[in-house]
């Protein structure tokens, strides 16, 4: 299924952009949610653990991330990418004079593995236009930008 996206309207960033000048961009957006609950259905479903076995081992391995990257560590999990903790530091003039409370927030990075980056690659873009309210424009009272006020994309998954 192609990633969908809207155009919007954003101010020409561009060393040589006239005054107030203007660009259409693409903005990807998200059209369904795939919770855990929902994901241990999908593998149920395509082999011979139970629903009940899928969740345990989901959460064991949310559990030793967990440790793993509390204790330095990166984690790899072959073609699907890894993870590991990063963290930037403000500046010191002298060695003596850096200490933790110049760390900024810490974060997870993730890489893509093989399986992910050929996914990456191959991806297609569908371009999503909201249908227009027939009723109100036939009256005359809407400028046709948005129907009822009802999300018209795909439902959750």
């Amino acid at each position: 299924m192609p990633l969908v996206y809207t155009l919007v309207k954003r101010k020409d960033m561009s060393k040589d952009a006239a005054e107030g000048s203007t660009l259409y961009h693409a903005q990807t957006s998200i059209t369904k949610k795939l919770t855990l609950n929902k994901i241990c259905t999908r593998i149920e479903n395509i082999c011979t653990a139970s629903r009940g076995e899928i969740i345990l081992v989901l959460d064991g391995l949310i559990k030793v991330m967990n440790e793993a990257l509390s204790d330095g560590e990166s984690i790899h999990l072959g073609e699907f990418g890894s993870f590991r903790m990063v963290a930037g530091s403000k500046g010191s003039a002298t060695v003596d004079g850096f200490n933790t409370a110049l760390f900024n927030r810490a974060h997870i990075v993730f890489y893509p593995g093989t399986m992910l980056i050929n996914l990456v690659n191959n991806v297609s873009f569908e371009r999503y236009v909201p249908k227009k309210d027939v009723s109100k424009d036939s009256s005359g009272g809407s400028d046709g930008g948005g129907g009822n006020g009802e999300d018209e994309r795909p439902g959750e998954l």
